[in-house]
């Protein structure tokens, strides 16, 4: 296991191991794969956009492994996080992702329900935009 960066202000270390997995230090002191558990502390990536993984290349490559890593960090996670939450400020966060970085067709149905769910009218508005382009990407 390679610790690579923190995230959160709880400063929680990932890595990864030999084989690629991204795995975060849990409190007693093990590790779990970011995939098994969908911390919650994933959602701090989102303020970060195309930053984040830029930054994620360059700790790549201060620690010695392939920067390329830095495309298997599952920021799906983060943005499915974002969208599921009850916080606005997160909801906002993944949909403003979305929005800069694309990949909008995998979340189709956590937009479904914000479009009737959000915090906000803004963010039930943006979601129900981004289901309609999704849906008219999917058509053509």
């Amino acid at each position: 296991m390679t610790v690579v960066t923190d995230l959160s202000a709880a400063r929680v270390p990932v890595g990864v191991t030999g084989a690629g997995e991204w795995m975060y230090l849990v409190r007693e002191g093990g590790w779990s794969a970011l995939t098994d558990s969908s911390p919650i502390f994933l959602v701090t990536v989102l303020p970060q956009g195309a930053a984040f993984h830029a930054d994620l290349r360059d700790r790549l490559i201060t620690v010695g492994l392939d920067p390329s890593l830095a495309d298997t960090f599952p920021v799906y996670l983060s943005v499915r996080l974002g969208l599921t939450s009850h916080s606005e400020f997160w909801q906002q966060g993944a949909l403003d992702w979305l929005e800069r970085e694309g990949g909008t067709e995998a979340f189709v149905p956590e937009l479904e329900v914000l479009v009737k769910t959000g915090r906000t009218q803004r963010i039930c508005h943006t979601a129900r935009r981004l289901v309609r382009e999704a849906r008219s990407q999917r058509s053509e």
